[in-house]
């Protein structure tokens, strides 16, 4: 087993479904009501999941309307498995299609994974939108708006190495700033060499394009098992 926060270790069996490192960490699995495998525990100390559960992610049929060779498939097909973001009809994602802010607000809720504890939840809805002028939950959600949205309830480091370039409003720069800089971009959006960026904030918010800030922003591994 090899992980970015724990390192290589290898793991023998001492029960079929418990396992035990170098160390004497032991990793537990556990199978569903079917009997297939879908948990498991390690109590490494540096581990993502030394604190908590960690699910299988049952990934779904593709999208008939996302190529194969589409940059925004991984991202696509992340949130589609965890059911934060599926299809818009039938068995189509419409990639290139809009948003609305209300629309985005809700798969954002997901995303960041706190939807399940009602006593986070009121307050991160309210956090959200702070700072966003005019919030009307059935118009269109720009680029700039949603970089904002994600910023509020992520609170990525600020980058001051990141230029914008192209028409950002003011009171989005900051966010955009700060999430362009920890990697947090569709890729479509480049950073030249002079660390310039125009990151189209004012045009508005594709579903694909959303799929990628969302899943880079808060990533997989942070949601919570639903019980």
């Amino acid at each position: 087993m090899e992980t970015g926060t724990t390192g290589k270790h290898t793991l023998r069996m001492v029960h079929p479904l418990l396992f035990e490192d170098e160390a004497g960490n032991k990793m537990a699995f556990k199978k569903d009501e079917s009997g297939n495998i879908a948990y498991f525990y390690y109590t490494n100390p540096k581990g993502l999941d030394f604190v908590a559960h960690a699910q299988k992610v049952k990934m779904k049929a593709a999208f008939s309307d996302v190529p194969n060779d589409s940059l925004f498939k991984s991202y696509i097909d992340n949130l589609n498995g965890l059911d934060i973001m599926g299809a818009k009809s039938g068995d189509r994602f419409d990639p290139k299609g809009t948003m609305t802010q209300g629309e985005f607000a809700d798969v954002l809720l997901r995303a960041h994974g706190w939807h399940t504890i009602s006593d986070l939840f009121e307050g991160n809805k309210k956090q959200m939108i702070v700072g966003i002028p005019n919030y009307q939950s059935a118009s269109p959600i720009t680029r700039q708006m949603a970089a904002v949205m994600i910023q509020n309830l992520k609170q990525a480091a600020p980058g001051t190495n990141v230029k914008l370039i192209g028409k950002t409003d003011s009171w989005a720069a900051e966010a955009i700033t700060a999430l362009v800089s920890q990697g947090i971009v569709d890729p479509d959006t480049k950073v030249n060499s002079d660390q310039t960026v125009d990151f189209r904030s004012t045009q508005n918010l594709s579903r694909q394009e959303a799929s990628a800030l969302l899943d880079k922003a808060f990533g997989y591994y942070t949601l919570p098992i639903k019980l």
